[in-house]
């Protein structure tokens, strides 16, 4: 029976970049670093000849798993998902003030789809951007 998320894992082009993002965009801490390489690692991940770091970063309840296979082919890919496919979309931060977000955020320089919106009655007020690797991100206000 599952007891919990312990962590989301992003493969990403750029470690250094990423935790940056997480960090200083992000508000998040960094929790620890690894490499893992070798024969069980590549079972494991079932990636021939696996030689990847990796980065925790972690806030009070969340914890994400930053990815930098040595992959130099599988980085090439520039196509981000959209919104329509199937598969992991976005990842959604819970925040107390999504205008006060979007306006720190966006004078960072990351472009948003929309500005912070009530989509439907009495919903909630979000906004949606993309951060390091095409990864769609949602901030959330209740």
């Amino acid at each position: 029976m599952i007891k919990d998320l312990l962590h989301i894992g992003i493969g990403v082009r750029d470690l250094e970049k990423s935790v940056w993002f997480y960090t200083e965009v992000m508000g998040m801490e960094e929790d620890y670093r690894a490499n893992n390489k070798g024969e069980k690692i590549s079972q494991i991940v079932n990636v021939e000849n696996a030689d990847l770091d990796v980065c925790v970063v972690k806030n009070d309840k969340i914890r994400i798993e930053l990815l930098d296979y040595k992959n130099d082919e599988a980085k090439m890919k520039t196509e981000p998902i959209r919104q329509d496919e199937v598969g992991l979309l976005h990842i959604a931060f819970l925040v107390d003030d999504v205008d006060y977000e979007y306006e720190r955020i966006k004078g960072m320089g990351f472009e948003f789809h929309a500005p912070p919106m009530v989509a439907r009655e009495n919903g909630p007020k979000i906004t949606y951007f993309r951060g390091p690797d095409n990864v769609i991100l949602e901030i959330f206000e209740k």
